[in-house]
């Protein structure tokens, strides 16, 4: 089949540059800006639309530039290296308000104005703290093709701290590092803020052997740069960490801090989770998406808070700090585990974290008629469904529901707005440059209670 010219009508969710054919039927395209004219080859033809490649650009966006990274359009993580940073952020805003317009309640609709600019990154290169790479049939490190298992080898990534970037090419040197990669699914890398050293945790396909440990050994003695080396798998408990001279418990935390909070401390926040544990891979722009919590929370010294999927206490610390009480539910031990021992840092006291899963506890505290002046929810990727009744009763005042999924949050909105909520402010926050994803902060209210 010949070459399609096409024209690119917008970014739709997922990154992908939307067209129409002579007969109407939609195209969808990576690797193409709005306003572009396409010759594009169909790849794949399904129920209602095309998949397809750009061959040529006949005429480009003024908002195209050359995308830095060598392996850019094979690698599957990027997607908008060809886009200025500004028309990024004008994209994911309208690939937002596309699924606002498109949504069947008016409700969601009638929301569109309230959607903001979003908040730029700090950095738009080099912000990522973590890596995590699949490891190829020839043992070499790597990113996925776009849609495929097939793995696509690097020795850096533009997205990943320089830190991040040399330990990589450092171990890609050593016979030690090969020899542990033979029994390896996964490796990742892990800067420590703390430390400004690397974490490196693998992910072995089976339990850790001694030859394991001792090439694990003469990597942390060989390369400074290294602060320890864990073994991590589905069926064994982690082993190490492997640090300099010794192997230990695996207790040891990574940290960084957070900027004092106006009127509220005078010394920076500690914050730490365990390796393997989730932290926001962007940490500048995680102090900006605090903030803006806090700004939709709006606590002060009599106000309740609930932190649903409060992890190691990213949000809650914060909130507990200018609130007078805080309950921190979570499902995974670790991070409650370092919730507590964050909350201990920061001397609060009015704190309490409780492992479980949230649905059944939010079920159990609405039996018992608890209820709380603001809930703050920052459910996974797959969002929170079937939760807007329960969130409904133990909601006084707000909910501020934080979202990595602009689909799954049109969803649970539907939901919510069902159960009595109304939004309020629709805030977008880029934790991901150079990628269609985006962080969205949304502020929801009980109706007659704001």
């Amino acid at each position: 089949m010949s070459d399609t010219p096409l024209s690119i009508e917008k970014i739709v969710n997922g990154g992908y540059g939307l067209a129409r054919r002579g007969n109407g039927q939609i195209v969808l395209l990576r690797h193409v800006l709005p306003g572009e004219t396409v010759k594009a080859r169909i790849l794949l033809e399904k129920k209602g639309f095309a998949e397809a490649a750009p061959t040529e650009i006949l005429a480009a966006s003024p908002h195209r530039v050359p995308p830095p990274c060598p392996g850019y359009g094979t690698c599957g993580g990027c997607d908008l290296q060809h886009c200025d940073y500004a028309q990024q952020l004008e994209i994911k805003k309208e690939i937002i308000a596309n699924l606002l317009q498109r949504a069947p309640q008016s409700a969601l609709q009638q929301a569109l104005p309230l959607l903001a600019d979003p908040i730029a990154s700090p950095q738009v290169f080099g912000y990522r703290q973590r890596l995590r790479l699949q490891i190829d049939e020839h043992g070499q490190p790597g990113f996925r093709r776009f849609h495929s298992h097939q793995c696509v080898p690097i020795t850096e990534c533009l997205l990943a701290r320089a830190e991040l970037n040399r330990a990589l090419q450092q171990l890609q040197a050593q016979l030690p590092f090969h020899k542990i990669l033979a029994g390896t699914t996964e490796l990742e890398l892990l800067l420590n803020p703390a430390s400004a050293q690397v974490v490196c945790l693998f992910h072995l396909s089976r339990k850790p052997r001694p030859a394991d440990m001792k090439q694990a050994e003469a990597l942390v003695a060989m390369l400074p740069a290294i602060e320890r080396i864990e073994f991590h798998g589905q069926n064994f408990l982690p082993c190490g960490p492997i640090t300099k001279g010794r192997a230990g418990c695996n207790n040891e935390k990574l940290q960084f801090l957070l900027p004092p909070l106006p009127g509220h401390t005078d010394k920076p926040i500690s914050l730490a989770w365990e390796a393997g544990g989730f932290c926001q891979v962007n940490p500048a722009q995680n102090i900006q998406l605090i903030q803006t919590v806090l700004d939709f929370c709006r606590p002060d010294p009599e106000t309740t808070v609930l932190d649903l999927f409060c992890g190691m206490g990213n949000f809650s610390i914060p909130l507990g700090l200018q609130s007078a009480s805080l309950l921190g539910i979570e499902g995974q031990g670790s991070a409650i585990r370092c919730a507590r021992k964050n909350s201990e840092q920061a001397g609060l006291t009015n704190t309490l974290f409780e492992k479980s899963p949230i649905h059944t506890r939010c079920q159990t505290l609405a039996a018992e008629g608890r209820s709380f002046d603001c809930v703050v929810i920052d459910p996974p990727r797959q969002g929170a469904p079937g939760l807007a009744s329960h969130l409904a009763a133990l909601t006084r005042k707000r909910l501020v529901y934080i979202s990595c999924d602009p689909a799954t949050l049109c969803r649970d909105l539907v939901e919510l707005i069902h159960a009595g909520f109304v939004i309020k402010k629709l805030q977008p926050v880029d934790m991901f440059p150079q990628t269609h994803h985006i962080e969205i902060v949304v502020l929801l209210a009980k109706k007659l209670n704001f």
